[in-house]
C-alpha cells in the first residue's frame, strides 16, 4: 500500500483516515447535492461508500456544458482480480453510463514490476491480460473505452518523461515516504501514473475524473500540481472507504482467504464465506434473543456493497440482524449463494470477451499461452 504522504510514511487505514484527507489533505465531502446532479445515483453515493472528492463539481460543470469528459481508472496486474477490484469497476462502467464518458484503463505492469509484486514484465503481462478480460466483461462499451498496457505504449513514455522535469526526487520521497534503498523506477512511476491520468486532457482535451482508493490520493496531488505547472485542466477525484475482507483485515491479492477471487470455485466460496469474521453472538439461542452487532460484520458489509442494489434492502437487513430476526449462518449463505450466481456469470462473459480483446486495446495485444480462462 502506498504511503500518505504523512512523516512516518505510514499508509491510511483507520476511520480516522477518511477524515484526514478532508480536514488535512484538502479533498471535500460528497453532499446530497452534488449527488442531485446525477440522473441516477448510483447506491455505493448514497451509502457514502464513495464520500469524498476533489473537483468533482467543477468535473460535472464541463459535462454539462457539452465536453466529453474522460475517466481514467487502472489496474495494477499482479495477480488475478477480487470481488472488491470488480466493486470499483462496476462503479466506472455505471459512470461511463451516466455520462456518455470516455474511460482509459492503464494495466500498470510497470508499477507492480519495479514495486517488486511480480517476478518479471512477462508475468505481469499475463495478469494484465487476463485482468483485462475481467474488465471487458462488466460491459464496458467498446467505442468509448480504451485499454491499455503501459511499456506497451510509446505515448506513455514519452509524457512520462516530460512530466519527470515537474517533480524533483525530494517532493516524491517526501509524498510516499520513501526511503534511501527505494529503487529509481518507484521514484519515476510518479511521473508515469501522472502520464496515466493526464493522457485523455493531453491528448483529446478531455477532463479527467479518477475513482480512487483514499491510499492513492498522493499520487492524485502530484498529478494535480504538474496539470497546473503545464496550464491543463486538473484532473478530478472521487474516493471510496476502504472494505473489509472476510478476516477483517484488509482484501490482498497475497492472503487468498480475505477475498474471493474471480477464479475461485463455488467451494471456495463456501469455505471462506463461512469462516469470515461477523458480528454475530457465541450461540443461535444468544443471537434470537440479544440480537447480532451488523456494523462489525463483515458478511453484513459484503452483502450491502457488493449485494444489495438498493440501500433500502441493506437497512431491512440491518435491523433484521440487530433484532435477531436473522442468524449469521443465513447472512453467509445468501452471501455465498449470490456471489457464486454472479462469478458463474462472470466467467461466462469473461470466457466471451475473449473474441473482442482486441477492440478494446489502443495497442496490438496477445494471448499469453499460459492464460486460463475457466
Amino acid at each position: 500500500m502506498i504511503a500518505f504522504g504523512v512523516p512516518n510514511g505510514q499508509a491510511l487505514e483507520k476511520k480516522s483516515d477518511y477524515i484526514r484527507l478532508i480536514k488535512e489533505f484538502g479533498a471535500k465531502p460528497i453532499t446530497d447535492e452534488l449527488l442531485k446532479r446525477f440522473k441516477h445515483v448510483h447506491p455505493l453515493l448514497i451509502l457514502r461508500h464513495f464520500y469524498a472528492h476533489r473537483d468533482l463539481d467543477v468535473y460535472l460543470d464541463y459535462h454539462d456544458e457539452g465536453l466529453e469528459v474522460s475517466i481514467v481508472s487502472g489496474r495494477g496486474p499482479s495477480n488475478y482480480m477480487h470481488i472488491g477490484h470488480l466493486m470499483l469497476f462496476r462503479f466506472v462502467k455505471w459512470l461511463q453510463d451516466e455520462l456518455n464518458s470516455y474511460v482509459y484503463i492503464p494495466l500498470s505492469n510497470d508499477e507492480k514490476y519495479v514495486f517488486g509484486k511480480t517476478r518479471d514484465l512477462d508475468e505481469a503481462y499475463k495478469y494484465a491480460i487476463d485482468n483485462a478480460l475481467d474488465i471487458i466483461a462488466l460491459g464496458f462499451s467498446e467505442k468509448r473505452t480504451r485499454i491499455f498496457i503501459s511499456t506497451r505504449i510509446s505515448e506513455i513514455y514519452e509524457l512520462s518523461v516530460r512530466i519527470s522535469r515537474y517533480l524533483t526526487y525530494n517532493t516524491v520521497r517526501a509524498t510516499f515516504g520513501l526511503n534511501d534503498s527505494t529503487n529509481v523506477g518507484v521514484v519515476f512511476y510518479a511521473a508515469v501514473q501522472a502520464a496515466h491520468i493526464l493522457l485523455p486532457t493531453i491528448k483529446e482535451g478531455q477532463p479527467v475524473l479518477v475513482p480512487i482508493a483514499i491510499d492513492q490520493d498522493p499520487y492524485m496531488r502530484l498529478t494535480r500540481d504538474v496539470a497546473e505547472r503545464l496550464e491543463l485542466m486538473k484532473p478530478a477525484a472521487i474516493y471510496s472507504k476502504y472494505v473489509r475482507g472476510l478476516t477483517g483485515e484488509p482484501m490482498s491479492a497475497s492472503k487468498p482467504e480475505t477475498s474471493i477471487f474471480t477464479v475461485d470455485g463455488p467451494e471456495d466460496i463456501k469455505r471462506k464465506i463461512w469462516n469470515a469474521l461477523t458480528g454475530g453472538q457465541p450461540t443461535v439461542r444468544e443471537q434470537r434473543k440479544l440480537g447480532g452487532e451488523p456494523e462489525k460484520c463483515v458478511v453484513y458489509e459484503w452483502l450491502r456493497i457488493f449485494v444489495y442494489k438498493d440501500v433500502k434492502d441493506a437497512r431491512r437487513h440491518y435491523d433484521a440482524c440487530r433484532s435477531g430476526e436473522l442468524i449469521c449462518g443465513q447472512c453467509k449463505r445468501m452471501l455465498a449463494e449470490k456471489l457464486i450466481q454472479f462469478l458463474e456469470e462472470h466467467r461466462r462473459r469473461k470466457r466471451e470477451a475473449i473474441k473482442k480483446l482486441d477492440r478494446y486495446f489502443i495497442h496490438e495485444v496477445r494471448i499469453p499461452d499460459e492464460l486460463h480462462i475457466t
